[in-house]
């Protein structure tokens, strides 16, 4: 399974990628929010044992504790860890496969989440990934389970296969006719979950959506699935009749839009993490409806790689906010050369 970053997709596809995790602690240990420091990295290095011979010799650990924040940071650009790991830094710890394309986290909100994302709109691969390395762990240690109330969480939100599904789109033309917020509390109603990627005090930037389940209990693994690809079908159809409302009614506006947006991308010496985000939207759009012909990958190298985080880890060097914008527009000029 190649990573989603450099797995080149149908141009016309809205979906960026997906991604399964499941939520797992150990019996008879206090869930991690109950460990000091000292257990909580005893725990790290106990269950890395476990995970490395599963994951492959040639994965790789990283102690939070230990780790420079950007690389750190460049992890949550690829969508491998979570925010809530961060935050936790001085107990937590991942160990990544060679590929990239599986995270176990370790002491997040519980003992391990393991995580598996693809590209595109495939949920299917990524659950059958993560359910092949969770069973081998499960070999190894006793699991955290009650007959009733199946897998055992730290959030109540997670009790039962302890399973997120979630699938990030791109949906331009529904935040042009200002209807997101309309399709998020339609998604609340049934159980599912719509928050922006990229935000800027509190106010959403880029286009781009992460559509979740919200609850675990009760459902099978393969019945959340099945809702949330019906749910997310929905969004994408609904994405589409609003492209070709816009094509009918503003077409010349959405060239302009996007041609111009890849004329900044092409020549600016300066570009804000911000502003590359919006014009790397705009482009995506102009490849989605046949306007440009760029590879989808080459986009998504751009989307992760121009964040403040990924390009000062890229570069090896820490950088001021002027030499950050300069960078930053450099590397983008240089990729799309």
């Amino acid at each position: 399974m190649k990573n989603w970053i450099n797995e080149e997709c149908n141009k016309e596809d809205i979906v960026i990628n997906s991604n399964i995790s499941l939520s797992r602690n150990l019996k008879e240990k206090p869930f991690s929010n109950k460990l000091n420091e000292i257990e909580a990295r005893e725990n790290a290095g106990f269950i890395y044992q476990i995970v490395k011979n599963e994951l492959g010799e040639e994965s790789c650990v990283y102690q939070l504790w230990n780790e420079d924040k950007e690389l750190i940071n460049s992890y949550l650009d690829k969508q491998l860890i979570s925010k809530e790991l961060i935050k936790n830094k001085d107990k937590t710890a991942f160990v990544l496969n060679n590929e990239q394309t599986l995270s176990v986290m370790i002491n997040e909100d519980d003992h391990l989440k393991l995580k598996c994302i693809t590209a595109g709109f495939d949920l299917e691969t990524a659950f059958d990934n993560i359910t092949k390395i969770d069973d081998k762990i499960e070999k190894r240690v006793h699991y955290a389970f009650d007959e009733n109330l199946g897998y055992l969480t730290t959030s109540p939100t997670n009790l039962g296969t302890g399973m997120r599904a979630a699938v990030n789109i791109h949906l331009p033309a529904l935040n042009f006719n200002d209807e997101i917020n309309n399709f998020s509390k339609g998604l609340t109603q049934i159980g599912m979950d719509m928050k922006a990627i990229y935000e800027e005090g509190n106010k959403a930037y880029g286009n781009m959506y992460k559509i979740s389940n919200q609850v675990t209990l009760g459902l099978t693994e393969e019945e959340i699935i099945d809702n949330l690809k019906g749910a997310v079908l929905n969004v994408i159809s609904e994405e589409k009749k609003f492209r070709e409302v816009l094509l009918t009614k503003c077409k010349y506006d959405i060239q302009d839009k996007v041609f111009r947006a890849y004329g900044i991308l092409t020549s600016a010496i300066l570009l804000s993490e911000k502003e590359c985000t919006e014009l790397l939207s705009s482009v995506r759009f102009g490849v989605e409806l046949s306007l440009l012909d760029i590879p989808k990958n080459k986009l998504n190298k751009l989307l992760v790689y121009t964040r403040d985080s990924s390009l000062q880890n890229y570069l090896k060097r820490k950088l001021s906010n002027k030499e950050l914008n300069y960078e930053r527009a450099k590397f983008v000029r240089s990729t799309l050369a």
